[in-house]
């Protein structure tokens, strides 16, 4: 009985399938992955959580609260000139969504922080 597939043609295949993934993928972002979160203010073991990933011209913020109560939040974008601009966004109580910042082909997402 005669294979259908060599060795060779299954891994020359699967390298190929995976190289436009790869590469697409990679320069979509600039920077790496990042997550924060901080706990209620009416106790343990409620959280708000983010996750984030820069991109280059924008940076879309995930998060999930898990507190009772609306919890405001701030993001960090500093251009290439050095000038800082702070956002404040709020997340509605029990919320899981996400939010999209605008900081430009020369500006850099640099955070969430608590509060405004």
């Amino acid at each position: 009985m005669k294979k259908a597939f060599s060795k060779v043609g299954v891994v020359a295949a699967a390298v190929a399938l995976s190289v436009p993934v790869l590469a697409g993928s990679a320069s979509a972002f600039d920077g790496p992955a990042a997550k924060n979160s901080w706990g209620c203010d009416n106790g343990y073991p409620n959280r708000v959580n983010f996750s984030y990933h820069p991109g280059t011209v924008t940076t879309t913020v995930y998060y999930n609260n898990h507190c009772s109560y609306k919890v405001q939040a701030s993001v960090r974008i500093e251009d290439h000139n050095g000038s800082v601009s702070i956002q404040c966004f709020s997340i509605p109580a029990g919320k899981k969504s996400h939010i999209k910042f605008q900081q430009g082909a020369s500006g850099f997402f640099n955070g969430i922080y608590k509060g405004c």
